[in-house]
């Protein structure tokens, strides 16, 4: 597609490829043109524009058709605004300004570097999706993920698979896929949601925790430039994250519960908390499934941290926001995750462990955020 483009613009300049074989000075010279056409469009494809999203996404709010929200401007999109604006005895002057953005209601222009394109099967009740739209609406702004979380591949786009585990993969594209994961092909990273078809007979908020505990893997991805270390700050971070999502938003959270069952995390987490610091040391088959199959001792060991700053007259949102933010950040600047963690808690991770060895069960409930505690508060 980039190419026909091109090659219309260099015809639309009276030359052609068949003419640039006439001499090297008109090979150039349509070469120059070709480099300079196309460091212009890979521009505007790259830096698509926020605002034109934000209009695009509005509009399709409203019901019109301005094709897909994806930051470009085009002819279905000045159509539909067009549309909108003459539905108010009003007509386009050329120019998206404050005068459009008040009219459609968008208040701010969310500023996002990675953009999501998603991919929901019809396998999903249009519920699930309607929820799904609204998380991300929320995770989109005030977790916004850095362009550094497919820097790899220079993509600047997060795919999202979600389906019902009632059917097979419906995606031929990625035979592979299943259950829930931020995963990569080599190509670039996406995201994979299967939902279990239980939880909607039983009506587990996990359908919709998943979404946030995924999203945050990404987030934290994006400022460690996928330095993920160590398995108790990630998964203990996006399992507590999640339930404080669905504490804020839905009055529930299964954190506590899960924190009581010892068949889900063992007393390693007090005797040999360096074991937690990697997924195959970490895991052991139980009678019920996996331990630590929902994190719940990674998810113990993030909030006795939060505890110990606390303990440092940090407050909880500053604490948090150190564990969910800061750490991730730093731990993309240093050589090990134990120098991010020392430079970002003030602590060495050997004081930390040793302090851990001092908790209990039962110091569970003691040191659970807080009900009031929302993430706006910490990302802000």
């Amino acid at each position: 597609m980039l190419f026909n483009k091109l090659k219309m613009l260099v015809t639309m300049r009276g030359l052609s490829f068949i003419e640039a074989t006439k001499g090297q000075i008109m090979v150039k010279k349509i070469q120059l043109n070709i480099i300079t056409i196309f460091l212009v469009l890979t521009a505007q494809l790259a830096f698509a524009d926020n605002r034109t999203r934000a209009v695009q996404e509005r509009l399709l709010e409203l019901g019109f058709t301005p094709g897909i929200a994806d930051g470009i401007w085009g002819k279905k999109t000045e159509t539909a605004l067009q549309e909108f604006l003459s539905a108010k005895g009003l007509t386009f002057d050329g120019k998206v300004d404050s005068n459009e953005l008040e009219l459609l209601g968008i208040r701010k222009v969310r500023e996002e570097k990675i953009f999501l394109k998603l991919n929901i099967d019809n396998s999903l009740p249009q519920a699930w999706a309607s929820e799904f739209n609204d998380i991300l609406e929320i995770l989109r702004d005030v977790l916004p993920i850095d362009e550094n979380f497919n820097r790899y591949v220079r993509n600047s786009t997060l795919e999202v698979y979600a389906w019902s585990s009632k059917v097979k993969n419906p995606f031929s594209a990625k035979p592979n896929m299943g259950g829930a994961c931020i995963c990569g092909d080599g190509y670039g990273r996406y995201m994979v949601l299967e939902i279990n078809q239980n939880e909607f007979k039983d009506n587990s908020l996990h359908r919709y925790s998943v979404i946030v505990h995924e999203y945050f893997h990404a987030y934290q991805i994006g400022l460690s430039n996928d330095r993920m270390n160590p398995k108790w700050l990630v998964e203990g971070g996006a399992k507590v994250m999640e339930e404080m999502f669905v504490q804020q938003y839905y009055r529930k959270n299964s954190l506590a519960g899960d924190l009581k069952q010892s068949a889900l995390w063992s007393d390693d987490v007090f005797k040999s908390p360096n074991l937690y610091e990697k997924h195959e040391t970490s895991s052991k088959e139980t009678s019920i499934g996996w331990m630590d199959m929902n994190y719940a001792g990674s998810a113990f060991m993030t909030l006795a941290l939060v505890n110990e700053l606390q303990k440092k007259n940090i407050s909880e949102e500053k604490a948090f926001e150190l564990v969910f933010r800061s750490f991730w950040t730093e731990n993309a600047k240093q050589s090990s995750w134990k120098s991010a963690f020392e430079k970002t808690f003030n602590m060495t991770v050997e004081t930390f462990y040793s302090r851990l060895a001092k908790y209990r069960r039962s110091d569970a409930r003691k040191i659970l955020p807080s009900n009031s505690l929302k993430i706006q508060n910490i990302f802000n």
